[in-house]
């Protein structure tokens, strides 16, 4: 999920610009949705923008990143060759022209298509460019022995972590079979809920879960199972968009399409059970399953090529795209869920579309890396 529920505004300033902040407190927040965060990018000083607001600058230019820069078939062509495993357990189910996942059907109502595959490997490929190349902030050391990552999706994040760290031992698990056969010889994948009973060894020393916190119904006691089953000074980081659209200069309107759309997706979530804000509540679950020693990074994702940064204008083309593969997507379920008709889901779409290549509304939203240690 890449998540953008909700709208929020920014008038105050915020800390010095960096790749991300950080934050090191024991105590829990009411709200830490109230935290100001640096962006990904470094910044010219302005009067008339907070610190760590990215600049503005950008065209909306569909042709300023070719396709060996920016092209969903060649994210997809970068994953690993595989061939598709066959077992019961593997089955998919179909609604809406779209492909879910048939083990526990319902649980994770996204789809499981090489459409989706597509957006979370442009989702990863984002992260890697917004991020400097990290795939986690989490202090784990150089010779982590054995790693898990919770909610896998394709894999991909598990994959490059196996040739990261060629002695670890690194476990993916999903509800869906689309992982890759073909993988580093230290890299296997297993199809599982993560929010069942903890079946999946002890000792780990780091576990990882990306766009997972919103779409769990107790990530408290996913939190805890992971504790238990964690060696002393393990680390675990929960990498979730905030769930809000942000705006640091008042250019962004409060009934702005992107508003809307992520209003009507906090109730469709909330009617399964989950939290689309969740990824601001980081600190009180890791606090509350146990872990201590809690830091926070953030790093901000614009919509669409407004940013003057060349890099921060791929990064809004890459999240951009995910967005508006993202509407049918949850629209399939979530809207049809609510009682919304085709028409009126494609007309809201079409405007979130529209909207976000405007580059004179100048929103963001949030991506939010929390990680805390089980105590030595």
């Amino acid at each position: 999920m890449f998540g953008c529920l909700g709208s929020r505004e920014h008038n105050s300033a915020a800390p010095t610009a960096g790749v991300s902040s950080t934050e090191r407190t024991p105590a829990p927040t009411t709200d830490a949705a109230t935290e100001t965060a640096t962006s990904a990018e470094t910044v010219t000083e302005s009067a008339d923008l907070p610190e760590g607001a990215i600049e503005a600058g950008g065209t909306d230019d569909d042709d300023e990143f070719t396709p060996s820069v920016f092209d969903e078939q060649s994210v997809a062509d970068d994953r690993t060759d595989s061939t598709s495993l066959s077992s019961s357990v593997f089955e998919h189910s179909f609604k809406n022209g779209r492909r879910y996942h048939k083990f526990r059907h319902g649980r994770y109502p996204i789809p499981n298509d090489e459409t989706e595959q597509n957006r979370e490997d442009m989702l990863h490929a984002m992260m890697l460019e917004v991020t400097d190349g990290r795939l986690y902030f989490a202090p784990i050391g150089d010779n982590p022995q054995k790693i898990i990552d919770l909610g896998t999706g394709t894999g991909i994040w598990a994959i490059e972590m196996g040739d990261r760290f060629p002695s670890a031992e690194i476990e993916g698990l999903d509800l869906s079979p689309i992982q890759p056969v073909w993988v580093p010889p230290n890299v296997k994948f297993l199809v599982d809920d993560i929010e069942d009973t903890w079946l999946n060894g002890n000792n780990f020393d780091f576990v990882h879960l990306r766009n997972m916190v919103p779409v769990l119904k107790s990530p408290v006691n996913l939190l805890r199972n992971a504790y238990e089953h964690m060696r002393p000074g393990a680390w675990i980081e929960l990498q979730d968009v905030d769930g809000q659209v942000h705006c640091d200069d008042g250019t962004m309107p409060p009934d702005w399409p992107l508003v809307r759309f992520t209003n009507h997706l906090v109730e469709a979530f909330a009617k399964f059970g989950t939290n689309s804000h969740a990824a601001v509540f980081g600190r009180q679950y890791l606090e509350q399953a146990g872990f201590v020693n809690i830091q926070h990074h953030t790093v901000k994702l614009p919509y669409g090529t407004w940013p003057r940064d060349k890099t921060m204008r791929l990064v809004g083309m890459y999240y951009r795209t995910a967005c508006e593969e993202f509407f049918p997507a949850v629209g399939a379920i979530h809207f049809e869920m609510m009682g919304w008709s085709k028409i009126q889901m494609e007309v809201l779409f079409a405007e979130c579309r529209n909207a976000m290549r405007d580059p004179n509304v100048h929103a963001y939203g949030m991506m939010h890396f929390w990680s805390g240690q089980k105590p030595q």
